[in-house]
C-alpha cells in the first residue's frame, strides 16, 4: 500500500492532514483536553476544527490551534462563562480580552459578597442556643385532593407550580368545590435532577365523590395521616434551604425520617404578597409515628 507523500491519510477522499493538521487524539494530547472535552467545545462553537471529514465526521485541528487551546483552559480555570470565552478567542483582540475579564472580575467579586454574606448568616443559625428552634412535632391529618403531578427540574418547580395552582383554582371555582385551606405541595425524600411533585388543594370528602377523578391535568387524589416535625420558612422560596437544613438536623438528631414524600404548605403564597419577605411557607417533613428521640 502506498501512502500520499509524507505519510498524509486521506480522511474520506477529501482532505489530507497535511504537516499542520492534527488529529483529535494527536490535538487532545498536545492540548491536554481529553476528546470528550474537544467534541463538548466543538458543538458549543468554541475551539471550531479546521477540517471535519463530511463522510466520517472525523476532526483535523491546525497546529496553531494548540495556542486557542491553551487560552482556552487558562480562561475556563477562571471559572469564564463559555460565551465569553468564545468572545475572547474569536476576537484575538487584547482590548476584548481586558474588557471580558474585567467584567468577569465584578462578577466575581459580587459572588464573593454574597458568599460571605450567605455564610455569616449560616453561621449565625446553626450558632443559636439548642431549644430555640421553632421545629415542632404536628400530626397531618391527610385526606381527599386535587392534585396536578409533574416532572420537574428543582430550578423549574416555580415554572411549574404557578400555573398548577391557578389550573387547580378554575377547576374547583368551576365545580362547585369549596377550598379553605391554603395550597400544598409534595417533594421527593431525596433530592435529584429531575423530580416528581405535585401541586395539591384539600378538599372535603363530600365533593371528591362528586367530582370524579377530575380532568385535563387536575387528578383526585388522597394523601394519608402522617406525624411531621414542622417549620416555617419566612422570606423568599430561594432561601429555603436556611429553613430546610435546621429542620433535617432536628429531624436526624429528635426523630427518624420516614422516607416519604415531605409537604410544603403555602400559607402566605406569591400571589397575596408582592414582598417575598413577606412569604410564609410551612414545611412538614413526615416522621416514624412513635420514634421520636
Amino acid at each position: 500500500m502506498t501512502l500520499p507523500s509524507g505519510g498524509d491519510r486521506i480522511l474520506g477522499g477529501m482532505e489530507p492532514a497535511g504537516p499542520r493538521r492534527m488529529p483529535i487524539g494527536m490535538f487532545s494530547r498536545a492540548s491536554l483536553l481529553s476528546v470528550k472535552q474537544l467534541r463538548r467545545y466543538h458543538e458549543n462553537g468554541i475551539l471550531v476544527p479546521a477540517f471535519v471529514d463530511p463522510l466520517t465526521g472525523y476532526r483535523m485541528y491546525d497546529a496553531s490551534q494548540v495556542y486557542d487551546a491553551a487560552v482556552l483552559t487558562r480562561l475556563r480555570a477562571l471559572d469564564l462563562p463559555m460565551a465569553d470565552v468564545a468572545r475572547v478567542l474569536a476576537a484575538r483582540d487584547p482590548e476584548v480580552t481586558r474588557e471580558v475579564l474585567a467584567e468577569h472580575d465584578r462578577v466575581l467579586r459580587a459572588r464573593r459578597d454574597e458568599l460571605e454574606a450567605a455564610i455569616v448568616a449560616l453561621q449565625q443559625a446553626l450558632g443559636a442556643p439548642a431549644g430555640h428552634t421553632p421545629t415542632h412535632l404536628r400530626a397531618f391529618a391527610g385526606g381527599h385532593t386535587l392534585q396536578i403531578t409533574g416532572r420537574v427540574a428543582p430550578d423549574a418547580f416555580g415554572d411549574f407550580m404557578g400555573p398548577a395552582f391557578d389550573e387547580l383554582e378554575r377547576f374547583a371555582a368551576t365545580n362547585g368545590v369549596t377550598v379553605d385551606e391554603p395550597g400544598w405541595a409534595t417533594y421527593p425524600a431525596e433530592v435529584t435532577d429531575v423530580e416528581e411533585v405535585a401541586a395539591i388543594l384539600m378538599i372535603g370528602s363530600d365533593d371528591a365523590a362528586r367530582i370524579g377523578p377530575g380532568e385535563g391535568r387536575v387528578r383526585r387524589g388522597r394523601l394519608e395521616p402522617a406525624l411531621c416535625a414542622v417549620a416555617v420558612h419566612a422570606g423568599s422560596f430561594t432561601t429555603m434551604a436556611d429553613t430546610y437544613g435546621p429542620l433535617g438536623i432536628w429531624v436526624a438528631t429528635h426523630a427518624e425520617s420516614a422516607g416519604l414524600p415531605v409537604l410544603e404548605r403555602y400559607v402566605v403564597a406569591p400571589g397575596e404578597v408582592s414582598d417575598p419577605d413577606e412569604l410564609r411557607t410551612e414545611i412538614w417533613w413526615p416522621i416514624r409515628a412513635g420514634r421520636p428521640r
